[in-house]
């Protein structure tokens, strides 16, 4: 209970801001992505790269190889297409000089290009290029993206059913508390991908990608994406980053123009960490900041909160486990509270205390339904579950004092009395 209110105080701004995107879905305190609508080709994207491309070239050529390359590479690029049409194809045979066949990927078609007039001779040409080709070819995947601020989500940040774990992994991780810090502070979000067959509670699905990103005031930090071996990491964060500032942008109901910031001491400026949290800070070591136009470029995003027990509520002072020491004490299931564990009944699915259990007098088996009054044969008044008190009052029927009994209020009398043992 202490935890999850701490969560609902500290994340309460998060929600108010997440609650405005069309796509929250409240029983799973997340916004919900389908990752295919998002892969389409971005115009700006392929014609701020291209610029660039025709940038480098300039330092090249010049006079009318340099309007010639221009003329071709706008032919390879203006379709926003993975292909080019046959009339522009018919331009880069005839201006560019180069062979080029239907159905060629246009990122090829730029790569023989470059090839053919030197620009790939060019010290920066091999990163713009690959970021025009990722442009023109963009990511396929098939899975659910999850913006997710649950607190199951938290603890599941790391689940035993991945294919991969990471330390704040809950069965045996080194950091199992930091879940609770990252869950409890103002500004940590969980975005994962799950299968597309996934239609609900999504946080007990396998999930296939994980990172946290941290939001305030207008600036968000992308950390480390887990797994982080695949070959297309770069290009899942990409995708991920794009969604996240895309749905935050349209929560504000501003444009989605961001600065990107990606030197480590330009990122140092706006990150700490809570002192006393236990989570562990991938992001000094890795991922980058985004800072929507129009906001300060000042804020200082402060990440993690003390996490607390999950039974008796006090603060951890260890990342290795969730619970403290506090063997002896027990969470009532019912309603939640604290109680020594003496006072508490183990009861099929978990401890009760008991306010919320009784015994029964008479068989002395434990219940949660509602308990009638009865005499043991000492004549002191006892509580019996309802099976007992239908045999109990079995023969009342027919007794001829039924009828004064319920006028004076009683449902017994000392005749019915239960064997105490």
């Amino acid at each position: 209970m202490a935890n999850l209110t701490a969560w609902q105080t500290a994340k309460a701004d998060l929600l108010s801001l997440l609650r405005r995107h069309p796509s929250w879905n409240e029983d799973e305190q997340a916004i919900i992505f389908d990752c295919n609508q998002a892969l389409s080709i971005q115009p700006d994207m392929v014609d701020e790269t291209a610029f660039t491309l025709l940038d480098i070239a300039s330092e090249i050529l010049s006079g009318e190889q340099l309007e010639d390359f221009r003329t071709a590479l706008h032919a390879a690029v203006s379709g926003y297409s993975c292909t080019v049409s046959e009339e522009n194809l018919e331009i880069l045979r005839q201006r560019g000089g180069i062979r080029c066949a239907k159905d060629q990927k246009a990122s090829r078609i730029i790569g023989k290009l470059c090839k053919k007039y030197g620009v790939d001779r060019h010290t920066r040409y091999n990163a713009v290029f690959a970021q025009l080709a990722d442009a023109l070819n963009p990511l396929t995947m098939q899975e659910i993206g999850v913006l997710s601020v649950h607190p199951c989500d938290f603890l599941e940040m790391s689940s035993k059913s991945n294919t991969w774990v990471s330390c704040h992994r809950l069965s045996d991780g080194g950091y199992q508390a930091g879940c609770l810090s990252y869950m409890n502070d103002r500004v940590s979000m969980v975005f994962y991908a799950v299968d597309a067959d996934v239609s609900g509670e999504y946080r007990k699905a396998i999930r296939r990608y994980r990172q946290m990103f941290f939001y305030e005031n207008g600036t968000l930090f992308q950390s480390r994406l887990y797994p982080a071996d695949t070959g297309n990491a770069l290009e899942v964060s990409k995708l991920f980053r794009h969604l996240v500032q895309k749905a935050i942008s349209r929560c504000l109901t501003e444009p989605n123009l961001w600065y990107l910031k990606t030197k480590r001491p330009d990122l140092n400026a706006h990150l700490s960490t809570y002192r006393g949290s236990l989570h562990y800070p991938d992001y000094n070591y890795h991922g980058n900041l985004s800072v929507l136009q129009g906001h300060r470029k000042d804020t200082e995003l402060t990440i993690g909160a003390a996490a607390r027990c999950v039974c008796c509520g006090n603060e951890l002072r260890s990342n290795g486990a969730i619970k403290c020491s506090c063997k002896e004490v027990v969470v009532c299931r019912k309603c939640g509270q604290t109680v020594a564990r003496g006072q508490g009944i183990y009861l099929e699915d978990g401890f009760y205390c008991k306010t919320c259990l009784h015994i029964c007098a008479a068989c002395g088996r434990p219940t949660l339904g509602t308990m009638y009054p009865a005499y043991n044969r000492r004549g002191t008044l006892v509580e019996v579950c309802q099976d007992c008190y239908q045999q109990l009052t079995s023969g009342c029927a027919s007794c001829s004092m039924a009828s004064a009994c319920r006028a004076m209020g009683h449902t017994l009398c000392e005749k019915a009395t239960v064997a105490v043992a």
